[in-house]
Order: structure tokens, then sequence, then C-alpha cells
């Protein structure tokens, strides 16, 4: 399995798992699917963000990016080494909201307006997936907070797709409706 299919399928099963919330009427059920979903549809992201940063950033085609944007995409922190300036081997971490936006300006031309409803909508989801991932308290999530996890980061994906491919996310017209079951 290529990894763009790897994108695809983690966001189909972040799908059957709210599918699965969504019928449970069992509370401790409905909250696992819950956070299972949450957390498939972030990884989905992320790894499409990571799958498009692969793509950018290989040889030759890296030097087109200053080392600045290939530090952020990369999470490498940059060195001062022998006269220049170069990409070192240890972590600095980047934000995934800071990624997102760059690569849209980047490959676009357009900011995202500070009225976007998606691009808000994201925010707030990964402070969800943030708020479950590292808890310092109870976290309930809702189903319309997964649904609009989900819906942002299948906007989200488009959105990537449209400005670095110039085309749309191939699984956009399913929506959230998941075309897998989970028994």
């Amino acid at each position: 399995m290529d990894f763009d299919n790897f994108v695809i399928q983690l966001f189909e099963e972040a799908k059957s798992f709210f599918e699965k919330a969504k019928s449970s009427t069992e509370q401790d059920s409905k909250d696992a699917y819950l956070h299972a979903s949450l957390l498939l549809v972030m990884s989905s992201l992320e790894a499409c963000v990571n799958s498009i940063t692969a793509e950018i950033l290989i040889e030759p085609y890296n030097n087109k990016y200053e080392l600045i944007e290939q530090s952020l995409l990369l999470e490498k922190e940059i060195v001062f080494e022998n006269g220049h300036y170069k990409l070192g081997n240890r972590l600095k971490m980047s934000r995934l909201i800071e990624k997102i936006e760059f690569l849209i300006c980047k490959f676009s031309g357009k900011e995202i307006p500070s009225t976007c409803e998606w691009f808000n909508q994201l925010k707030q989801s990964i402070d969800f997936r943030n708020k479950l991932v590292h808890p310092k308290e109870y976290i309930a999530l809702t189903e319309k907070q997964v649904e609009n996890a989900m819906a942002s980061v299948l906007e989200t994906i488009n959105e990537l797709y449209k400005a670095v491919y110039k085309r749309p996310f191939p699984s956009y017209g399913f929506g959230i409706t998941s075309r897998l079951s989970i028994l």
C-alpha cells in the first residue's frame, strides 16, 4: 500500500468508528468509538501533510525551498556549521496547523482568511485531539464535535490537494460517510 492510500484508509477507519459511535446505545462504547474516530481522522491529516512533505522535499527539488521552510516541514533544527547554515539532525517540533498554513499559502499564493470556517473548526479539532492525547482533565467528546472534526479534516485535505496538486482530494466526494464496515 502506498502512503497516499494509507491516508485514505485512516480516514475511512475514522468514519467507520464515527458511524459505530452514532449507533451505539452504551455511553462507554460511544465514547471509545468517538475517541478512536477523532484520533484516526487527525492521524489521516498528519499522514497527508507528511506525504506531501516527502514528495516536495525529495532530491533534487528540495533546493527550491528555503532552509526555514524545510525546517518547518521536516521538523529539523537549523544549525550553523563550517561557515553556513544547514538542517541538523535534532528534532524541532512544528505545529501541524503551521505546516498546513504554509503549504496552502506556498502553493496557492493565498493566505487562509481568519474567517475561514473549516480552518477555524480544524484548530478547534486539533485542540480536542491534544486534550485527548495529553489529558490534564476529563474530556467528553460529543458526536457533533467529532463530526465537525471529520468535516474540517476532509476540507483541509481537499484544500491541500487543490493547492499542491491542483486537483481535489480523490475521496472528497464520499464525504464523511464510510465505505468501510467495522463489526
